[in-house]
């Protein structure tokens, strides 16, 4: 181990265990009251440790630990950041390591100037945890998500993977009844709190690059401890009143992320709607033979048996045109795919969709038994996406309807299963960020073809976004690869408006 990563580890209350398999990330956690520590390793790094621990200082070296976190493989801490407290060890053994899974959190003493050794007290979970997945044997490495939450006010450490999300939580730890006072003072005071991440092997294999997760750095942190999930629908904030703010069963519109409230503020008016006339002649053009958009949906491909209607042009705040009118005929759905980490806003035009919310598609390829293969350069990607069918039980004939087609399936048949189902409205706005609701399906249920929903989806990049990744990661029925969309337009909206309206009108004059 280099000299700077055996002075990181002395440096922390941690002088046990020095290996050259180990790789020492020192940070800081985003606030003095926690936040979540993400990882973003690849399938490579089997094993790994998180140890948090409060300073003996308020707020010295937090910002710069902070920013080494993004930018060094090993760097010393501060004699600032030095402390004779204890500190919360997560030791972590994925299920490929040799050893197989391991899930432990420690409360550890410091070894004393007497001599007297460093203690490890193991602590108590408060649940079972999930299933884990191994990876198939010789598959190239993928970035794989891991994340801590620590939690000042709730005295709780929580462990998940992929999203940090209540559903996604495999491990919690309350500390209350665990530890004595004494102990909760120096563990959860209110001075800055450093942290080191330990990996092994080091963090040096670079994940596959073939989807916008793969872009992720290797530590992120969020301000914000892992406590309940921030509702999907969101409320006009203008129009809250006294029990909203008791009982919130909505986001409200002024705590979106501020890429959100941009297109928030465009879409939700009163006056973005879609009825009347011009409802009737979509409804009539989806299921009357012959029609263009009948016609349309015969041609597309079967992973995308809905129709994209772009509204404006490409400006270069999302991938693609920002503005997308996406029709869903009835008993139609999208394959389960991301948005490329981006932020959006979805408002419900006309009749009814369920949104079914996914975990990152690495993660659920994982949970299936399969691994996410490096589909190459991701204009490969999408060129392979165009097959229309995976030669496999999920299969079509030919002239099956290409909308109707169930979504990836694991060899004994079953669908991933999403981590929690939000039915929408005509009227209904939700939105999405980089972590919240990022990944999801959407699914028509109606069994009348002509029975349509229409939605107004938008889209921009975060400001602090320097990969602008150019579109949406999905996953193939039957395949265990992530391929990527290029967002298209099957019509301009003028276009597509005046063609159903003129169809619609002359209707009677073509049962003549």
């Amino acid at each position: 181990m280099a000299p700077s990563q055996c002075f990181a580890l002395a440096a922390r209350p941690v002088v046990q265990k020095v290996s050259t398999s180990l790789g020492v990330r020192p940070a800081a956690l985003a606030t003095n009251a926690g936040g979540v520590v993400q990882l973003n390793l690849t399938d490579k790094q089997t094993a790994f440790e998180v140890e948090i621990w409060e300073s003996d200082k308020l707020s010295v070296s937090h910002q710069q630990l902070q920013l080494a976190a993004y930018t060094a493989p090993a760097i010393e801490l501060s004699p600032l950041t030095a402390t004779t407290k204890l500190s919360l060890l997560l030791r972590v053994r994925t299920a490929d390591s040799a050893e197989g899974l391991l899930v432990e959190l420690f409360l550890c003493t410091p070894p004393t100037e007497e001599g007297k050794p460093r203690e490890m007290r193991k602590l108590n979970m408060d649940f079972v945890p999930c299933r884990f997945g191994k990876i198939k044997a010789g598959a190239p490495p993928t970035l794989r998500t891991h994340w801590v939450s620590y939690d000042r006010a709730n005295m709780c450490v929580k462990y998940g993977r992929g999203f940090h999300m209540e559903q996604t939580t495999d491990y919690s730890w309350s500390l209350r009844g665990q530890v004595d006072g004494e102990e909760a003072r120096q563990l959860f005071g209110t001075a800055a709190k450093p942290m080191s991440v330990t990996t092994s092997p080091p963090l040096t294999v670079q994940p596959a690059h073939d989807g916008a997760d793969d872009g992720r750095p290797p530590v992120q942190l969020f301000r914000l401890p892992m406590t309940r999930n921030p509702p999907p629908k969101v409320k006009d904030s203008a129009t809250l009143t006294l029990a909203d703010l008791d009982d919130p069963q909505y986001t409200f519109s002024a705590d979106l992320p501020p890429a959100c409230q941009v297109l928030y503020k465009n879409v939700a008016g009163a006056d973005m709607k879609l009825e009347g006339e011009l409802a009737a002649a979509i409804s009539y053009s989806i299921a009357t033979e012959g029609c263009l958009l009948y016609k349309k949906l015969q041609e597309k491909d079967t992973d995308f048996g809905y129709l994209r209607v772009t509204l404006g042009s490409d400006n270069g705040y999302g991938p693609g045109i920002p503005y997308v009118l996406e029709i869903w005929p009835g008993n139609s759905r999208s394959p389960i795919h991301n948005h490329g980490n981006v932020c959006a806003v979805i408002k419900v035009l006309h009749g009814n969709i369920r949104v079914d919310v996914h975990n990152m598609l690495a993660q659920e390829l994982a949970d299936l038994g399969h691994h996410h293969h490096a589909a190459g350069d991701p204009a490969a990607a999408a060129t392979t996406s165009a097959t229309p069918t995976d030669g496999g039980a999920n299969d079509t004939a030919p002239d099956a309807d290409p909308s109707r087609v169930p979504g990836p399936a694991d060899r004994t048949g079953h669908p991933p299963q999403p981590l929690l189902t939000v039915p929408l409205y005509a009227g209904d706005v939700t939105w999405m960020d980089p972590n919240w609701y990022q990944c999801h399906q959407l699914i028509n249920e109606a069994t009348d073809r002509g029975n349509f929903c229409a939605t107004i989806q938008c889209y921009k990049y975060d400001d602090s976004d320097q990969l602008v990744w150019p579109g949406f990661d999905y996953l193939k029925p039957g395949q265990d690869e992530v391929f990527l969309f290029h967002p298209d337009s099957d019509f301009s909206f003028g276009d597509m408006r005046d063609k159903v309206l003129t169809e619609y009108r002359t209707r009677d004059q073509k049962r003549q």
